[in-house]
């Protein structure tokens, strides 16, 4: 019987073989190709302002997304319709998606089905919103350095001979006490080409005081010179430059300050904060040497000074380096000191806010708030008087808060992110007398909006940076 069924079986086998590789070559392309899911492309037919843009999908295969360029925020999001090229008989389960997103959100991301009878392949589908950019791109700066952390210190600093430099953007000021140098103005468009051409000021008559010079202020190409008064009894002058290479005026002369402000402190001009604007108007603030009162003086003009006012503020632990710059578009200040917290004051010196310890750079000066590109700054650089702190220029973001200054700091203070948006750190140790200020610029374009950020900081010992950031710009990716 085995025999038999062998026999006859073979043939028959041999058939049935036959029969089952062609059966086979067809259920091995019915296994591996029913109902196809593969998605070719994909459109949102109704994207942008109108409903009537077509976006083109970037179909990203390894991962399953799908990614489009940026719609309008005037986009219906709550009903975009999707059309794709599909598999034969696929389809997607649904055409018409809600990217509904809440004014902050910049992107959304659903689930794209496509589905061949009881097949389906999920695709990610995002859409993103054109959400404007605003601000200074930190990340895309420019820095010139000649900080001792930077290997290049400008000559003239070191050994506590330069302790006021300042910059307005326009204008590098640098006074020495070394005679060899002098008082030098460097042109921050040079610097911005890598030229380093230092023009001496005039010193013609300037003479008189415990130092004939100690502080510098630089507003709006204007430069000035400020002596430093020992005693009431030391001459107390300041010096005034219409531009670097132009012919010193002196346009305060106060012989003895009993005379001028008589309930001035003893000493006077270990540090200066002038706030002026385009007509040379505003206020110039000098802290005493024992960070126990402030003189302030009246501009007008650039040249004409008058009004001369003592604050005894009863803030404490400012010592003989601080400063009170203006809030642009307010009538508070910025105050600083070797040892204070941060805070806002109003024109008498009177605190209005005191900024939380716990997180603000410590022995911080040169505050300042910065309007560039629709954001609000906070920039400081902190002075190091003792180990505890190496000095730092630090910007912070404090755009949101609303348009007071008091709510936005409050706002920030509040937050639970406090990180800068930017610092650089200058170098140098710890130092007795250690003056130090910033300083800034806003270039504009031809249309007069904002353009470029310049930041200064500089500090005795340490040396100076400026640092350059455009606007931040969209990037479709």
């Amino acid at each position: 019987m085995y025999k038999y069924i062998r026999n006859i079986g073979l043939p028959a086998l041999v058939l049935t073989m036959m029969g089952l590789t062609s059966c086979g070559d067809d259920y091995q392309k019915f296994k591996e190709y029913p109902y196809l899911t593969d998605l070719e492309s994909v459109k949102i037919l109704n994207g942008g302002i109108g409903g009537n843009t077509v976006f083109e999908g970037r179909i990203d295969r390894e991962n399953k997304m799908i990614d489009f360029s940026r719609m309008d925020q005037e986009t219906d999001f709550s009903k975009l319709q999707v059309e794709a090229v599909l598999s034969e008989g696929a389809e997607l389960q649904e055409s018409v998606l809600d990217f509904s997103m809440a004014a902050d959100e910049a992107f959304k991301t659903l689930t794209l089905r496509v589905k061949n009878h009881e097949r389906y392949t999920d695709w990610f589908i995002r859409v993103r919103k054109r959400i404007p950019v605003y601000g200074a791109d930190f990340e895309k700066g420019t820095t010139y350095d000649y900080t001792v952390g930077g290997g290049n210190i400008y000559p003239s600093f070191g050994s506590g001979l330069v302790r006021w430099a300042s910059c307005d953007g326009i204008n590098v000021v640098i006074p020495s006490r070394n005679a060899a140098y002098g008082a030098q103005a460097l042109k921050v468009e040079d610097l911005r080409k890598g030229i380093v051409n230092p023009i001496t000021l005039d010193l013609t008559g300037v003479t008189g005081g415990t130092f004939v010079y100690n502080c510098s202020a630089a507003v709006n190409g204007h430069i000035y010179l400020i002596s430093l008064s020992g005693s009431h009894a030391s001459p107390f002058r300041i010096y005034y430059y219409e531009t670097p290479e132009s012919p010193v005026e002196c346009v305060l002369d106060v012989p003895n300050m009993d005379n001028f402000a008589p309930d001035a402190g003893a000493r006077n001009g270990d540090n200066a904060s002038f706030n002026l604007d385009e007509n040379g108007d505003g206020y110039a603030f000098f802290g005493d040497n024992a960070g126990a009162k402030v003189l302030r003086i009246k501009v007008t003009g650039y040249k004409n000074f008058s009004e001369p006012e003592v604050f005894t503020h009863g803030i404490s632990n400012l010592q003989s380096w601080m400063t009170i710059y203006k809030v642009p578009n307010s009538d508070m200040y910025m105050m600083g000191g070797t040892y204070s917290p941060v805070m806002l004051v109003d024109e008498s010196v009177a605190m209005q806010y005191s900024m939380n310890t716990s997180y603000m750079p410590a022995q911080s000066i040169g505050v300042r708030v910065v309007e560039f590109n629709s954001e609000r700054y906070l920039i400081m650089v902190n002075i190091a008087r003792s180990t505890a702190v190496v000095p730092t220029l630090y910007v912070f973001n404090i755009t949101k808060g609303g348009d007071a200054i008091k709510g936005a700091l409050e706002f920030f203070d509040q937050g639970a992110n406090h990180a800068p948006d930017f610092s650089f750190t200058l170098g140098g140790s710890n130092y007795s007398a250690p003056g130090a200020d910033t300083g800034y610029r806003i270039i504009k374009d031809s249309q007069g909006k904002d353009e470029t950020l310049i930041l200064f900081a500089g500090r005795a010992d340490s040396g100076f940076v400026l640092c350059e950031f455009p606007i931040k710009k969209e990037v479709d990716d």
